[in-house]
């Protein structure tokens, strides 16, 4: 964003490209914050309704009892609803999900790469996130991944 041209590696500019358009990552990790922080006025927080499953189940998934968001609003709308978090650092932080359900980056992009709990069978029923399947290829999932991992701040790193 400052002019390197150097700063991104060529499968890190590829995957930003990616996760602007075709992935949708953009559309609820905005730029250029990458987190759920709504723009203009920075002043309010995204939630999303994932169907985040409770397990590592691929073959009976069952969608994650907690309530989330719902605790406190009340509102049907945002059952299992979770604030959408930052993804500064995200190579940093796994387990991924509020239940910590996945282990790594490429578990991640796989469930979204899907549709999410449609995907996977479970949606509930207010799924914000979109259920269509992206069909993002394994390249432009290593893409993502990589313009995610760009997005480690290299001060904290040893």
């Amino acid at each position: 964003m400052r002019g390197d041209k150097k700063a991104l590696s060529a499968s890190a500019k590829r995957g930003f490209n990616l996760f602007a358009g075709k992935a949708k990552c953009a559309t609820c990790h905005f730029i250029p914050l990458f987190n759920g922080v709504v723009p203009p006025a920075w002043a309010e927080t995204e939630s999303e309704v994932l169907g985040v499953p409770a397990t590592r189940d691929r073959k009976n998934p069952t969608l994650d009892d907690d309530p989330g968001k719902y605790l406190f609003t009340r509102s049907e709308a945002h059952r299992y609803a979770f604030k959408t978090p930052t993804l500064r650092n995200v190579a940093l932080t796994a387990p991924y999900m509020h239940n910590g359900v996945f282990q790594t980056l490429e578990e991640v992009m796989e469930f979204y790469n899907k549709g999410g709990g449609k995907g996977l069978h479970i949606a509930p029923e207010y799924q914000t996130l979109p259920f269509d399947n992206l069909r993002l290829t394994r390249k432009e999932i290593k893409d993502i991944i990589a313009f995610m991992r760009a997005l480690t701040d290299t001060s904290f790193v040893r």
